[in-house]
């Protein structure tokens, strides 16, 4: 068997603009330039959504400790 391929990635802290909150996403790491680009992020704590520009797409988990 194989084993799934490692999924790479960056561990950034990105701020909700209305309440300020700090949440930490984790974005796809590539080898290379990456051209900035706007994804929307619902806040964990006021729930509202907003606009970053992250270098590359946001990926879910789980993550490994």
């Amino acid at each position: 068997m194989s084993s799934p391929a490692k999924l790479a990635y960056a561990v950034m802290t990105i701020s909700c603009p209305q309440c300020q909150q700090q949440q930490v996403v984790h974005v796809r790491a590539r080898n290379g330039s990456a051209q900035m680009g706007g994804q929307t992020v619902r806040c964990v704590e006021c729930e509202r959504d907003f606009e970053v520009m992250l270098s590359d797409q946001i990926v879910g988990g789980p993550f490994p400790a």
